[in-house]
C-alpha cells in the first residue's frame, strides 16, 4: 500500500479545493473533493453526504448546510490505492450570495467541509472495519478545509455568478529612471492592498494617502503657456499637471483618515472608501510612471 494509508480497506477524503461559482439554471457553489480508496471489491460504491461552513477573516461564520448528495463508484478491481475527484454543489440563491458577501465584508473565507458516506457493496472486503456500520466518515476521521483569498473568491465565485468583477492593477516601475520615491509609492500601494484584503479600511486609506503624497510631487518643471506652441513633451507634461490636480484632490480626501483632529479621526470609513482610494491611486501611479 502507499505510504501514509493503512494496509487494509479504506476510504479517505484528504483534501479539497477549486471552489467556484456555477451559473446553472439555479446558481451553485461548487467544491472539488479528492478521494483515495483501496482494498474494496470491484463495483463498491458510495453515496457521499457533504456539509459545508465558511468563516470570514473577521470571524463571522455561515453554515452552507448539506450539499446535493453524490453517488460515486469507488473500486474497479485493482487492489492498489486509487485517487479520483468529484464535485459537490450547494444551491445558492441571490439572497444567499448577498448574505455571504455581508459576512465576507471584502475579505477572504476559510471553508471547511464534513464528509459522511454510505458504502454500497464493499462491506464484505477483508479488513473492512465495522462491516455492520456502512455509514461513516472517511479515514482518518477528520474534516478538511481550505483558505480562499478575497481575489480568488471574486474571480472564481462571484464573477461566474455575475455578482462582481475582479480587477487587477499592475504598477510597474519606470525603466532606467526609477527613484526611491517610485519604490516607496509601490510599497505603500502594496501596504494598502494588504490592509484592504484584511478588512482594515482606515490603514488602507492611510497607505494610499502616503502614495499620493509622493505622486503629487511628480510634476513637470516648465510648460509653455501657449498650448498651440507646446512640443510633445510639454503636451504630455500638461496632461501630467491635470493628473497632479487629481492626485491632490485624492490626497486631500484620504488625509482625513490620518488627520490629528479628533472629529476627522472618528470618521467611519468603509470598504468602498478604501477601494476608491487604492484604485484611484494605483491608476494614477500607472499613468504618472509612464511619462518620462
Amino acid at each position: 500500500m502507499r505510504s501514509g494509508y493503512p494496509d487494509k480497506a479504506f476510504v479517505s477524503v484528504p483534501s479539497f479545493g477549486d471552489v467556484r461559482g456555477v451559473p446553472s439554471y439555479e446558481p451553485a457553489l461548487q467544491a472539488t473533493l479528492k478521494v483515495v480508496t483501496a482494498g474494496l471489491p470491484d463495483g463498491a460504491s458510495a453515496l457521499f453526504i457533504v456539509t459545508g461552513q465558511v468563516q470570514a477573516d473577521s470571524g463571522r461564520m455561515a453554515d452552507l448546510g448539506t450539499a446535493e448528495p453524490v453517488f460515486q463508484q469507488l473500486s474497479y478491481g485493482p487492489d492498489q490505492p486509487q485517487e479520483f475527484s468529484f464535485q459537490v454543489r450547494w444551491r445558492l440563491s441571490s439572497a444567499g450570495a448577498e448574505r455571504l458577501e455581508q459576512i465576507r465584508a471584502g475579505g477572504g473565507f476559510m471553508m471547511s467541509v464534513g464528509v459522511r458516506y454510505g458504502l454500497l457493496g464493499g462491506t464484505g472486503a477483508p479488513d473492512w472495519r465495522e462491516p455492520h456500520r456502512p455509514v461513516r466518515v472517511p479515514y482518518p476521521d477528520q474534516p478538511v478545509q481550505i483558505i480562499i483569498k478575497a481575489h480568488d473568491w471574486v474571480q472564481n465565485v462571484l464573477e461566474p455568478l455575475q455578482q462582481a468583477a475582479a480587477v487587477s492593477l499592475i504598477v510597474a516601475l519606470p525603466q532606467d529612471r526609477t527613484t526611491d520615491d517610485h519604490r516607496t509609492i509601490v510599497a505603500r500601494l502594496a501596504d494598502a492592498k494588504r490592509e484592504l484584503d484584511a478588512g482594515n479600511w482606515k490603514p488602507s486609506i492611510a497607505a494610499s494617502r502616503e502614495a499620493c503624497e509622493l505622486l503629487r510631487k511628480m510634476r513637470p518643471a516648465t510648460i509653455n503657456p501657449r498650448p498651440a506652441q507646446r512640443e510633445l513633451p510639454e503636451r504630455e507634461a500638461a496632461i501630467l499637471t491635470k493628473l497632479g490636480e487629481f492626485v491632490q484632490a485624492l490626497f486631500d480626501h484620504d488625509s482625513a483618515a490620518s488627520h490629528p483632529d479628533e472629529h476627522l479621526r472618528d470618521i467611519a470609513w468603509n470598504r468602498e472608501n478604501a477601494v476608491l482610494a487604492l484604485g484611484a491611486a494605483a491608476s494614477l501611479a500607472q499613468l504618472i510612471f509612464a511619462y518620462p
